[in-house]
């Protein structure tokens, strides 16, 4: 290196800093670097583009560098460090990939609004192994390269070189630089308008044809990248808007499926559910479900990152009897899936509780303090139906902003978080007894879920003597990434030994967390002597937020089969549901436990989603939902649908799942996505996001409903 001369040193050197910043982008952009994104269809066009747009920013740094020094080597060093930043915010982003799965945007900085107690440790410890564990140190390739060839260089002679700035010169550089960065700009939005309107796929699409650095530098700018929703909808009046959402509101008297092209209705009959379906005649005799639970109490248990798969692994079963014994005396739900965005556990209870897609790219918890949204929810039927309401979670009750969405938002009558147990005498540093026989401690920053069980059975039989039926939910806190705190040792492998040398640290912790599952779903019905704690005229509705995240590849180890990565992520976003509605009176026993009898069993094949329990409650519960819209259908019908991730706009359907971003990407992958089935999801989607935008549009097309 020393023997060439020094401006052809220095000219390689700045090659070398544009050529491989470049080629970094695409550990963010092509699923073979990144097994955690899904990118669009890689176009000639659209590659063209991003590399422009990349190329145009990386040569403004260089000519900003040039404009503040003269000598060489110091632009030389200046660039090293530039890379650095550069090559630190691709790792950092690819962590967001790994515990998000799309690309970060300006709106997820909201996240840091959280705190983190409990969980910091645990993740930078996760983000650190990733380096070795998935080789993302080569991200660091660019100024490991330059700094080798800069200690190779002429340093000394490279010390004494100067260039004088010529105007001329610079401001031909920018004006051509500001000229491709405008034409790739340009070409951004004409493209995207066609291929990716949805919000919560925009930093996805962006940085794959717009370019990293360009998208990035827009986002610092404030540059606004939102999507018009009326054109794309062709919404132009208040007939048109109206006329959109009816089209998929299924709170009528008779409706026409899409799919089947069968005619439902918002009272499901028994002959209409189900076959499998048993109602007890102490729970009713009439053949409409509708208000069969009706004056019930309500105890909606949200499940911290409970996968299905955990249930459909017989080894990982075996370790989950309570569940299986649950199972015989509920409905459950086999084909469940989440429709969870950005905010994750926050986008599972608005799915939940308003029976609303998340927009993807938002946190809508958060949101609500410069959007005071106006939307329906369950909380506020039970409100009007009477019913004492109350939310209850071991976390710190600025979580997720719960302390203003909670009472301001949704209603609750009350909201009880870590501060008010602490304040009623729970000692965190002394962990929570769960079983006194064995001595067994649950230590961790949080309340334990065992208490919140046992806090939930307390409050319930409290609520017994006020003689006003009650609607309460309980959200616990773990398992949670990155699966520490289990009371029974997270890494252990007696639990599976046979997986314990084969699997990640992470997914061992994971998979030992099934006995935790299983045991504190248990509690909500036994205590630790295995006495009832059950609440009388009460139903339990339990969800899983969430999926646990596990996309290293362990799946395919766990199941010893060689999973299509679209299995692999329709598995990760199938999770637990189930509706228990226990008797007061009568037992039945299944092995070492005896349970009260279910007045309501079944199985749901079909698929399921966060949304669709929305509509089941109103209906079973008979809630004042009048003429409101909704857009789920009855969990017990035998209605088909589909469940759409919103962060990866994802689709799950009884015959196929496949990605809106790219509908090749099908599982399985013999199956075809027809163009009337994915424009009847997309402008779905559309319409959802469109509804979320606007603090009073649901209130807008309820009270056109209404008259």
């Amino acid at each position: 290196m020393k023997s060439i001369n020094l401006k052809i040193q220095y000219l390689i050197f700045i090659l070398v800093f544009i050529f491989l910043n470049i080629i970094n982008t695409y550990f963010l952009t092509i699923r073979e670097l990144n097994r955690y994104i899904e990118p669009f269809t890689h176009t000639f066009i659209g590659e063209i583009n991003q590399f422009f747009g990349n190329f145009a920013v990386l040569f403004l740094l260089f000519v900003i560098v040039t404009l503040i020094f003269k000598k060489a080597k110091t632009r030389i060093k200046t660039l090293i460090y530039i890379s650095l930043v550069l090559n630190f915010l691709i790792y950092t982003f690819g962590v967001f990939n790994l515990f998000y799965g799309t690309a970060f945007s300006r709106d997820a900085i909201v996240m840091l609004k959280n705190p983190a107690d409990g969980f910091a440790f645990g993740i930078v410890l996760e983000t650190l192994l990733e380096l070795i564990t998935y080789y993302r140190i080569v991200v660091f390739l660019p100024t490991i390269t330059l700094f080798i060839l800069f200690l190779i260089s002429s340093r000394d002679r490279l010390a004494e070189l100067t260039f004088k700035n010529n105007i001329k010169k610079v401001m031909i550089a920018l004006i051509a630089l500001i000229s491709i960065f405008f034409v790739s700009l340009n070409n951004y939005f004409n493209m995207k308008a066609i291929d990716a309107p949805v919000e919560s796929m925009t930093s996805t699409y962006a940085i794959q044809n717009l370019g990293v650095y360009p998208y990035y530098l827009g986002q610092l700018m404030g540059v606004e990248f939102d999507t018009d929703y009326e054109e794309i909808l062709n919404i132009n009046n208040d007939d048109d808007l109206f006329e959109a959402f009816d089209a998929y509101n299924k709170n009528k008297a008779s409706y026409i499926n899409f799919f089947d092209g069968n005619t439902y209705s918002n009272r499901l009959m028994i002959e209409d559910a189900v076959s499998n379906l048993y109602v007890d005649p102490e729970l009713s005799t009439s053949s409409d479900l509708t208000g069969i639970f009706k004056d019930k109490n309500l105890v909606l248990i949200h499940l911290e990152s409970m996968n299905q798969f955990l249930l459909d692994h017989p080894e990982i079963r075996a370790f989950m009897p309570f569940m299986d014994a649950i199972f015989e005396e509920s409905f459950v739900f086999n084909n469940f899936y989440n429709n969870v965005g950005m905010g994750v556990s926050s986008d599972g209870e608005l799915a939940v509780l308003t029976g609303l897609n998340p927009s993807g790219d938002e946190t809508l918890y958060w949101e609500y303090n410069k959007t005071p949204y106006e939307l329906t929810s369950l909380v506020k039927y039970f409100n009007q139906a009477n019913y004492y309401t109350e939310a209850i979670h071991g976390d710190k009750q600025t979580f997720y902003n719960r302390d203003v969405i909670y009472p301001e938002f949704y209603g609750f009558d009350a909201f009880y978080a870590i501060e008010d147990f602490i304040e009623d005498g729970y000692v965190i540093e002394e962990g929570y007894l769960f079983d006194e026989n064995e001595g067994l401690v649950h230590h961790s920053p949080w309340i334990s879920d065992f208490h919140l069980a046992d806090f939930t059975y307390e409050l319930g039989k409290n609520l017994e003597t006020t003689q006003e039926p009650y609607f309460l939910f309980p959200i616990t806190m773990m398992g949670h990434t990155p699966y520490d705190y289990d009371p029974y040792g997270g890494l252990r492998e007696d639990q599976f030994p046979e997986f314990a040398d084969l699997i990640q640290n992470i997914t061992l912790r994971y998979i030992n967390y099934s006995k935790y599952y299983n045991d504190i779903i248990q509690r909500f019905f036994m205590d630790e002597h295995g006495n009832d704690q059950t609440l009388d005229d009460s139903v339990y509705v339990f969800y899983s937020d969430h999926g646990s995240g596990i996309k290293n590849g362990d799946l395919s180890i766990l199941f010893d089969k060689n999973l299509d990565p679209m299995e692999e992520r329709k598995m990760l976003q199938q999770v637990t549901a189930f509706i228990y509605a226990p008797s007061n009176d009568t037992y039945v026993t299944y092995g070492d436990y005896t349970i009260r009898k279910g007045l309501i069993t079944g199985e749901q094949d079909l698929v399921r989603s966060q949304i669709d329990l929305y509509r089941t409650i109103i209906e079973l519960f008979d809630l004042p939902a009048q003429n409101d819209m909704y857009f789920g259908v009855h969990g017990m019908s035998v209605e088909p649908t589909y469940a759409l991730d919103n962060r990866l706009t994802d689709v799950a359907l009884d015959q196929y799942f496949f990605s809106l971003r790219n509908r090749n990407r099908i599982y399985p992958n013999h199956e075809v996505v027809s163009d009337e089935v994915y424009n009847y999801i997309l402008r779905y989607k559309l319409l959802s996001d469109f509804l979320l935008s606007k603090s009073d549009l649901q209130k807008i097309l309820n009270e056109m409903n209404h008259a």
